[in-house]
């Protein structure tokens, strides 16, 4: 029988250890594997998984909230009035011609948001009701001074060239019927007060008008008392457009006298042109009248010279192509003897929405680069020093 020496066993048992504790590691490793594997799969709360994935549950909950935080930033009361002035500031670092066209595209969309269109309708008809008495008294005030015969005739002359023949065959028909002889002392003192009345009704709509383009808010005031003075506001305009046709008046009539003594081609192309200027001069004039005097806000005589002409300009520009569009469509054949009334009105119609723009473009221009907003940034920086001031305790103000 042979014996063995047990130093001989060693090496196997080694090899047996080594492959029972593998085994054991690999089945640790199994089983934690499966331990979280079942943790992962398993549905927990919403406790464990902010425990389990913080990062995730917080990328989560921000995702969430800045709706909110964001819907709560638009509805806070000083939000949009510092949008506004960042605007404004925004708009004051560009040079001055790029600020003027970023204006234009802010006043397009400003006359889309506020529906001018059918601001321009309704001051069409009124126009057209107001047309003839405010003819009469344009006619009667002028004709004081050169008689109303000779301003008639210098009136229909304007016309054509303002709205071409057929309009100014509208304005004629319109004259030849407003023109009568009252028997009665008593009769003309009731027609001349509805002539007045009438004639204002156009000013009183354009205000009301520009009032609701420039949000303007309205104040209590008397009924009576508030009629009364916007009608005379009114009158005064109706005062202003007929000065400006006897200033007209006066040019055409220099410039023919003129033209007697120094005749010639070269005189005509010159009195020509300053026609043109004076023209041009005198609607600047009438728009920043109106832009000034009719709306119930301030604004100093830089801000409505420049968006006054900038709207005569574009009245200048749109008379041509509204001429083109009526010549065009053929107005006069399609409605008959109706045809002169309905280009009248389209003709008014085009102009208010040349007038509306530029009204609201003297408003962004007023506020955004002109007076009011040097007068806001002042008003805004007296409120802070108040504020200021209030938070002072009393002792530290004393001393």
């Amino acid at each position: 029988m042979a014996i063995t020496h047990p130093s001989s066993h060693q090496p196997r048992i080694a090899r047996q250890g080594d492959k029972k504790r593998l085994f054991v590691a690999v089945a640790r490793l199994v089983a934690v594997s499966l331990t979280a594997w079942q943790r992962h799969n398993r549905p927990a709360g919403p406790a464990a998984r902010a425990i389990a994935l913080p990062s995730l549950h917080a990328r989560q909950t921000a995702a969430e909230k800045q709706p909110e935080q964001a819907r709560e930033t638009r509805a806070a009361p000083g939000n949009e009035e510092k949008a506004a002035d960042q605007k404004k500031q925004d708009l004051r670092k560009l040079p001055y011609p790029k600020a003027l066209l970023r204006i234009l595209i802010d006043a397009a969309k400003e006359w889309s948001d506020h529906r001018a269109a059918s601001k321009g309708a309704a001051l069409a008809l009124y126009t057209l009701f107001s047309l003839a008495p405010m003819l009469v008294l344009v006619v009667t005030i002028a004709g004081f001074f050169f008689g109303e015969d000779t301003v008639r005739q210098q009136l229909l002359v304007q016309m054509s060239n303002l709205m071409g023949t057929q309009g100014a065959d509208a304005i004629k028909t319109i004259l030849a019927g407003a023109k009568h002889e009252d028997s009665s002392a008593i009769a003309g003192l009731v027609s001349a007060a509805l002539v007045l009345v009438s004639a204002t009704t156009a000013f009183a709509e354009l205000k009301e008008s520009l009032d609701e383009l420039w949000e303007v808010r309205k104040k209590e005031t008397s009924g009576i008392w508030s009629l009364l003075r916007e009608r005379f506001l009114s009158l005064g305009l109706v005062m202003v457009l007929a000065l400006m046709a006897l200033s007209s008046l006066a040019v055409s009539t220099a410039l023919a006298a003129m033209g007697n003594v120094w005749g010639g081609g070269a005189f005509k192309v010159v009195s020509q042109i300053i026609s043109n200027v004076v023209a041009f001069a005198i609607l600047s004039g009438l728009f920043a009248a109106i832009f000034k005097y009719l709306p119930a806000v301030k604004l100093n005589w830089r801000d409505v010279i420049v968006g006054a002409v900038l709207t005569a300009i574009l009245f200048s520009v749109g008379k041509l192509a509204i001429g083109l569009y009526v010549s065009k469509a053929d107005i006069s054949s399609s409605y008959g003897a109706a045809g002169s009334v309905v280009i009248l009105i389209t003709w008014i119609y085009y102009s208010a929405q040349i007038f509306f723009y530029g009204s609201l473009f003297t408003h962004e221009y007023a506020t955004r680069l002109g007076s009011r907003s040097a007068r806001s940034e002042g008003g805004k920086a007296a409120n802070a020093a108040v504020n200021t001031a209030s938070k002072t305790p009393a002792l530290v103000r004393a001393y």
